[in-house]
């Protein structure tokens, strides 16, 4: 929720007066989300959700278990939408290290009510060998359902974080 200040501009032109909202500088937060999925031997967490100016960025990790010979080939693809249906606009991602275990980054759109109810969802995973010197295999996708759900801020913490944006 970005709390919005009315300013009155004075226009030469013949419309005289103009009114518009004009957003106050956006606050830095992260939360906590925490929350972990397992589906065809791959587990990711997702552990955070931080808004900077008129971005968000969810991070987590994306472990590949039973399977040493294979590697995360690219980024997972999550689509995250709010509690209302709305996606946010995905701008970037990134994976480091390409291995068993993988940190994973998204950077998002903010979206207009950071306060909400989140859905994630990562319908496949690529995965890719990882023997030395040998020729290149295609990937292998790893279909599945990795859903997650979260409310910003939790349920325990809404009250103060919720006055706390009032500041």
């Amino acid at each position: 929720m970005v709390p919005y200040d009315p300013i009155v501009h004075e226009s030469s032109g013949p419309l005289g007066q103009v009114a518009e909202r004009v957003p106050l500088p956006a606050r830095s937060w992260a939360f906590a989300v925490n929350s972990t999925v397992d589906c065809s031997d791959i587990e990711i967490t997702l552990l955070s959700f931080v808004v900077v100016g008129e971005f968000a960025r969810v991070t987590g990790l994306v472990r590949i278990r039973s399977r040493p010979n294979v590697r995360l080939a690219s980024v997972p693809e999550l689509s995250l939408t709010t509690a209302d249906g709305s996606p946010l606009a995905l701008l970037s991602a990134h994976v480091l290290p390409h291995g068993a275990m993988a940190w994973v980054s998204w950077l998002y759109q903010r979206p207009p009510h950071v306060l909400n109810e989140y859905e994630g969802r990562i319908d496949r995973v690529d995965l890719e060998h990882h023997t030395g010197g040998r020729v290149p295999r295609p990937y292998q996708p790893q279909h599945g359902a990795w859903v997650f759900r979260f409310q910003l801020p939790p349920a325990p913490g809404a009250s103060r974080m919720i006055a706390a944006l009032a500041d």
